[in-house]
């Protein structure tokens, strides 16, 4: 640690005594101050290594169970998971009765009551297609719900990331709040006893003000954002279960950009989405064909024959018959356009799937880029700036011992200090953040791959 000194100066009172400098002993305890203060400030930066945010994972778990919305995305993926076993069940067969009129008379006697049950089936392969549209749409809401999950967990890291950032930014202001009422009084002081001008006065004062305003915007800015982890994860959270924060770090890349791309292209979501939907297209394009097929419906009729009133030895005899019917795909305006519809609808999401394709690997190659920069930035503050504004504070302390400074440079350059403390804050946030949003485009967590 550095030594400071105390001036002292010998000046005569009108009675004659030496006495001690009392401004060069305020300017003592304001030096003390300041350099412990710079030197919590510098541990707290030093700190920062190898702490996960495990309790961001403990949110995102309780948010992907809870949140209404996953809730009922998952509902309707089950909803459509159970339509493909409806899809390729044949339709419900009817029966009939009937009681004849007294005037139906036949060879071996009246007929009282006929029976019949009929069963339409549909001609092969219209079922296994139907069947296939069902497993293709069941599927599609399950890259949805996929794509819906990773859309949360980005929005709840961002949250929490964004918190961060406000209570490490409000806990180095409220530090800065109490150093510069200390730098204020002092300056009050140094101006009622003459030994320095209005204007170191003001300034401090400014300063205590600014600093203040910021104070009471990062409050209500981290109230904010605490409710809104609580509607993301669907209970109230209150401050006191994050109340102690990790020490976050940028984790490190695990693989390359072209390994990103290939995996994304295998686990993204959006990818998913877009093929289900094109393999839903084709099944729909190859059962519209099937119009031009006809239906079958097979039956049967029963029928109930009194007996005695002729001579005939079948006298009374039931009868029976099988009635096979097929309808006649006739009507051509509406077939043909059916299958016209079908046809533009699969070119759709064939270009629909090339496009997210294409995307998939621009929006990876982004992610990619805006983290990888974000993480240098970070680098950058950790060993060029944080460094450079410790070194012109400490010159700056050992030229306010010395008088070679004055009080308004000081302050300067701890307000040049304490800001790069902030920004260097939220560079960490941003930089997690860029991490977040670079897994949410691959669709799967980076920080496994490191495990």
């Amino acid at each position: 640690m550095d030594t400071f000194h105390i001036g002292k100066r010998d000046r005569v009172s009108r009675h004659g005594l030496y006495y001690f400098d009392f401004v060069n002993l305020l300017r003592l305890g304001i030096l003390i101050v300041l350099f412990f203060y710079f030197l919590m400030g510098t541990n707290q930066v030093s700190a920062q290594e190898n702490n996960p945010p495990s309790r961001l994972k403990g949110l995102i778990q309780e948010a992907v169970v809870n949140n209404p919305e996953i809730q009922a995305m998952r509902a309707e993926w089950q909803a459509a998971k159970l339509r493909v076993p409806q899809a390729s069940a044949l339709p419900d067969p009817m029966v009939g009765y009937t009681v004849m009129g007294p005037m139906l008379e036949t060879r071996l006697g009246p007929q009282e009551e006929a029976y019949e049950f009929e069963q339409v089936i549909p001609f092969p392969g219209k079922l296994f297609e139907k069947r296939k549209i069902a497993s293709s749409q069941a599927r599609l809401a399950e890259a949805q719900l996929n794509r819906a999950k990773r859309d949360l967990i980005l929005k709840v890291s961002e949250t929490y990331f964004d918190f961060y950032a406000a209570r490490a930014n409000l806990e180095t202001l409220e530090e800065v709040y109490d150093l510069l009422l200390n730098f204020a009084r002092a300056a009050e002081s140094f101006y009622a006893t003459l030994k320095g001008p209005q204007q170191d006065v003001n300034k401090a004062q400014i300063e205590v003000t600014e600093v203040l305003q910021k104070k009471l915007l990062l409050r209500q800015q981290k109230q904010s954002l605490l409710e809104m982890l609580s509607v993301l994860v669907n209970r109230d959270i209150k401050e006191e279960e994050i109340q102690s924060l990790p020490v976050l770090h940028v984790p490190n890349q695990p693989l390359e950009l072209d390994e990103l791309i290939s995996r994304a292209r295998q686990i993204r979501p959006e990818l998913n989405e877009a093929a289900a939907a094109f393999q839903a297209a084709q099944h729909t394009s190859r059962l519209s064909k099937y119009e031009y097929a006809p239906d079958i419906s097979v039956g049967f009729q029963y029928f109930e024959i009194g007996g005695g009133g002729t001579s005939d030895p079948d006298d009374g005899q039931d009868a029976w018959m099988i009635p096979i019917k097929f309808t006649i795909p006739l009507w051509q305006n509406r077939i043909v356009p059916a299958v016209n519809e079908a046809r533009e609808n699969l070119r759709a999401s064939r270009a629909r799937l090339k496009d997210a394709e294409n995307l998939s690997v621009y929006e990876v190659k982004n992610a990619f880029y805006r983290f990888t920069a974000s993480k240098e930035i970070v680098d950058l503050y950790e060993k060029v700036l944080l460094p450079q504004a410790e070194l012109a504070l400490r010159s700056e302390i050992a030229g306010y011992e010395t008088d070679k400074t004055n009080f308004i440079d000081l302050i300067d350059r701890e307000r040049v200090y304490l800001n790069a403390q902030i920004a260097y804050h939220q560079a960490l946030a941003d930089s997690l953040k860029s991490f977040a949003a670079l897994e949410r485009t691959v669709g799967f967590d980076l920080e496994d791959e490191n495990e």
